[in-house]
């Protein structure tokens, strides 16, 4: 595909979840190996099979006191101003401003897999009587609107659902509409708050919920053999995007660069990944070829990891499908295994970590990795976190109900 620029510059990070309510916190927690993961206290969990989560910090709910207008939080869901305030970060943290730019050609693309679902402490409506402001509350694309209005961001503005691979899905749309030419600059944001009664029931109906309800912050726990499921939590992350000349003439801090992409459909099942990986891995191998990268040059991959029987030994079958022998050589982790699966906010976290892997050249570690299984059998840089300065590539994954496959390379931005 030709490109109008190669790579796209990471200018900005905001990022909000369990550990923490911003992204240098968040960062600082994940490098420390702490586990965000408690008992739910937030809500009535009592009737749900899992009552564990990663909830929003105390402190979060004081931010949105704050930063909103009683009219604005009576016309938004929690996701929408969880994501709004992890996009002012971001901007204010790039140092970017409309006005030296395009407007017409600065976007907004947030993803979001289930913006529909109420939301504990959003105000109340019912089926009869919905509310004033239901439809502005509840409409797919209502962060993506906010923030354009807010920014004056008058390019592209929309919303991503792709189940646990909207973050990441969004990303991939901005870093097209930047190399494309079409566009100079995005804010990308990829949230979810989908931690209620409701959810949890569901995904419990799956059997995809860890019942470990007893040792919380050891419920999540990528790759090890005694991983019963994943963790459901609240969380985002944003990502401010420029066209990599543009950044440097105004001499920007860059995290990482972007410089390929890959966004796939197994068209298998919709729940269940493919079991051999190939479709996962043919994801990671498109992203390389995107960005001209030969698996060799990759150093980390910064997995999807959901702490699921399935889906970590077919990421495993998968990254040995595509990197060959040298999936022996590089250091795979999962930050689930700290902040649990924020499903739409997942793939905009990780690709944020992943920046700031490359920038301070530390990697994450995977915790609560104990005992070995034989169906996941790399290097899942256990418990603690691992310096890593030469590191120079690495790759991000997600992975979606309904066969929604991305992988991101990023590259170091010397």
């Amino acid at each position: 595909m030709l490109k109008a620029a190669n790579r796209v510059a990471i200018t900005g990070l905001g990022m909000i979840h369990c550990l923490g309510c911003s992204a240098a916190e968040c960062w600082e927690q994940m490098i420390r190996g702490r586990s965000g993961i408690t008992r739910i206290t937030q809500f009535d969990a009592s009737d749900c099979i899992t009552q564990i989560g990663g909830q929003l910090p105390e402190r979060y709910y004081e931010m949105e006191r704050a930063e909103f207008s009683k009219r604005m939080f009576k016309q938004t869901q929690v996701a929408t101003r969880l994501g709004f305030l992890c996009a002012k970060e971001a901007i204010g943290d790039s140092g970017f401003s409309v006005e030296e730019v395009d407007p017409y050609r600065s976007g907004v693309i947030t993803g979001s897999g289930q913006t529909g679902y109420e939301q504990e402490g959003d105000p109340v409506t019912s089926h009869r009587n919905p509310g004033k402001f239901a439809v502005i509350q509840r409409m797919a694309n209502a962060l993506s609107g906010w923030i354009s209005i807010k920014y004056g961001l008058k390019g592209r503005s929309y919303n991503v659902a792709a189940a646990c691979s909207s973050g990441a899905y969004a990303i991939g749309a901005a870093y097209e509409y930047i190399t494309s030419g079409r566009g100079v600059a995005a804010l990308v944001v990829g949230v979810d708050a989908m931690l209620s009664p409701q959810s949890i029931k569901g995904f419990n109906e799956l059997a995809a919920l860890s019942q470990r309800n007893d040792v919380p912050q050891q419920a999540s726990r990528p790759f090890d053999r005694g991983r019963d499921g994943f963790v459901l939590a609240n969380g985002g992350a944003a990502l401010m995007l420029e066209e990599e000349s543009a950044a440097r003439k105004r001499d920007a801090r860059i995290y990482a660069l972007i410089s390929g992409v890959a966004l796939c459909s197994e068209a298998y099942n919709i729940v269940a990944p493919e079991r051999s990986g190939e479709e996962m891995a043919r994801s990671m191998t498109l992203a390389m070829e995107d960005a001209g990268v030969t698996p060799e040059r990759v150093g980390y991959v910064s997995a999807h990891g959901t702490s699921t029987v399935q889906n970590d030994a077919d990421e495993t079958a998968a990254i040995k499908l595509a990197f060959g022998d040298h999936a022996r050589k590089l250091a795979v982790s999962s930050q689930k295994s700290m902040i649990g699966h924020t499903v739409g906010g997942a793939g905009a976290i990780d690709c944020a970590a992943t920046a700031l892997c490359l920038h301070h050249g530390v990697l994450t570690p995977t915790i609560n990795y104990r005992t070995p299984d034989p169906a996941c059998d790399l290097d899942y840089v256990p418990n603690e976190a691992r310096e890593a300065k030469d590191l120079k590539v690495a790759i991000s994954n997600s992975f979606g109900f309904g066969g929604h496959n991305s992988t991101i390379v990023l590259e170091r931005a010397d």
